[in-house]
């Protein structure tokens, strides 16, 4: 008879199905948050343009937070595919990491409202902490409790560790570019998003990442 904590291939293809439709809807929220000039606000081609352009902020914090998704959808479908099953601990580790892609939007929306607040910045950085933080606890209970794949070597299992910490240890150095000043943070931390979404072409920029 099966136990609620054994190990199952079934658990694991449960995960991924949730997985997918949370990032979906993150997705959505975050460009939900650039809304239409209102008509009643706007009297000509001028006007227009200049509602437009005042929503450059929210421009800026959507590609920041699209990339992030991106990265991490990648990464934990990356991992999915190198973990073979799955048992409840896991599972509630993953519905952690879960947890945070969701309340991304609402860093975001913050951080769109007060683009010049260093505490907005690191808000939105320790969204990206605690998602690195369950990505790799993940990681590291599914390693530690043989649910990796056979197949997968010694070398794959520490690359997925390693590009963990070394995003994450960007990350930080960009948040800590806000105590200069936060527009700088925030360039610094989309050049990172960059760089890893540019990786699989760029081989330099692949060793960066590990």
């Amino acid at each position: 008879m099966k136990r609620p904590l054994e190990p199952s291939a079934e658990g694991r293809g449960r995960i991924v199905g949730i997985t997918d439709g949370v990032f979906a809807i993150a997705l959505t929220l975050i460009v939900l948050e650039i809304r239409v000039p209102s008509h009643e606000a706007v009297h000509s081609e001028g006007e227009l343009l200049g509602a437009i352009l005042a929503l450059a902020p929210r421009f800026l914090t959507y590609a920041l937070s699209f990339l992030t998704l991106t990265i991490f959808w990648f990464g934990q479908q990356a991992q999915h595919g190198l973990i073979a099953k799955s048992d409840r601990r896991l599972a509630t580790l993953n519905l952690c990491f879960l947890a945070f892609i969701a309340l991304l939007p609402f860093s975001t929306d913050l951080l769109a409202d007060f683009l010049e607040f260093r505490i907005a910045v690191l808000v939105y950085w320790l969204n990206l902490l605690m998602l690195g933080a369950t990505l790799f606890a993940s990681w590291w209970y599914a390693d530690r409790n043989d649910m990796i794949a056979e197949d997968v070597d010694a070398e794959t299992r520490r690359t997925v560790y390693n590009r963990i910490v070394k995003a994450q240890a960007l990350w930080a150095v960009g948040a800590a570019l806000c105590l200069i000043t936060p527009l700088l943070s925030i360039g610094f931390i989309l050049l990172v998003q960059l760089i890893y979404a540019a990786a699989p072409r760029a081989s330099l920029l692949r060793k960066l990442i590990g």
